[in-house]
């Protein structure tokens, strides 16, 4: 009886058109997570928080539309885009929950009422 291996050999060399896609991932990503940074920095303080679960919950809409168009599939064994939305949404609604309501008057040029 012969003993069959299931575990394929593990190849350590990488091809550099199997790398190519990742680092165009990787240089997008960060073209696109630049102008977002620079907001930050020039933003006020108290107005973070409402600025990140607008944006937060802004990704969570993307990412759900997405999964949407491309009819990923909701219940996967592995991370799916649906998964992804909701942990972008739950961020989004925890910053939300954690900002003051005057800050995101603020942040949307609306005048907290005086009491």
């Amino acid at each position: 009886m012969a003993r069959w291996s299931t575990v394929e050999p593990y190849n350590g060399g990488r091809s550099a058109l199997a790398s190519a896609p990742h680092v165009t991932v990787a240089v997008l990503a960060l073209i696109a997570a630049v102008p977002g940074f620079v907001v930050i920095w020039l933003m006020s303080a108290p107005l973070l928080l409402p600025a990140f679960s607008l944006a937060w919950l802004v990704n969570a809409g993307c990412v759900a539309l997405l999964a949407w168009c491309l009819r990923a599939k909701r219940q996967t064994d592995h991370v799916n885009l649906w998964d992804v939305a909701g942990a972008y949404a739950f961020i989004g609604f925890a910053t939300g929950m954690i900002s003051k309501p005057e800050h995101v008057l603020q942040l949307f040029g609306l005048a907290a009422p005086v009491q």
